[in-house]
């Protein structure tokens, strides 16, 4: 009883805590022994702006975070959550757990597993995101609302039921259209040659 207490405890914690990601991204720098600059020119950040998201000072955008995690060797979800691997990950409706990005709204709905990462965006109007490149592909679908997408030099409006697929390694950004807020799903996995690698250290 008392562990799932204090499991209930530390998810509170972490919706109400500001701050979690910026200092979980810390922690796992310092848990390396990586500096600033190491971690940030893993990602294409420098230092000042990397040094902002573990403060708080900064919001992270989804890309970042996502190459983050691949930087550490962690699951998306590992780093935005702290939630053991089972053999199943489940995400009730009432369950969800927002948190702020520089794209909007963001919900991992996958679990500590490597292949995918899925979150539930929430893109405010007339928002610009910075651009993003990563390993790996990118799969969107829009719920409800448009958006528009820039790959590279090429700009695609995204309306609702509309989906969009494309190698993440390419710049890339998303700016939310129309009134109201755009709900999308991103689901983005690893390049073919890292889960080949990952595949081959396992066996």
């Amino acid at each position: 009883m008392s562990a799932i207490l204090g499991r209930m405890l530390r998810m509170s914690a972490h919706v109400d805590d500001d701050n979690w990601i910026g200092r979980r991204i810390a922690r796992l720098r310092h848990e390396r022994g990586w500096t600033l600059a190491v971690v940030g020119h893993k990602v294409g950040l420098s230092t000042t702006q990397l040094s902002r998201i573990e403060s708080g000072g900064r919001q992270s955008s989804v890309g970042t975070l996502i190459e983050l995690a691949r930087v550490f060797g962690v699951t998306l979800s590992e780093l935005v959550a702290e939630e053991p691997t089972r053999s199943f990950h489940l995400v009730r409706a009432g369950e969800h757990a927002p948190h702020e990005s520089a794209n909007g709204t963001m919900t991992t709905l996958s679990g500590n597993y490597p292949g995918i990462d899925a979150i539930l965006l929430t893109i405010p109007p007339s928002s610009d995101a910075p651009i993003a490149h990563h390993s790996g592909e990118e799969w969107l679908y829009v719920l409800d609302g448009s958006i528009e997408v820039t790959i590279g030099n090429e700009t695609v409006h995204l309306e609702s039921g509309d989906a969009l697929h494309f190698p993440s390694l390419n710049a890339h950004s998303v700016r939310g259209l129309g009134d109201g807020p755009t709900h999308a799903l991103l689901v983005s996995t690893e390049s073919r040659t890292n889960r080949a690698g990952d595949t081959a250290r396992s066996q």
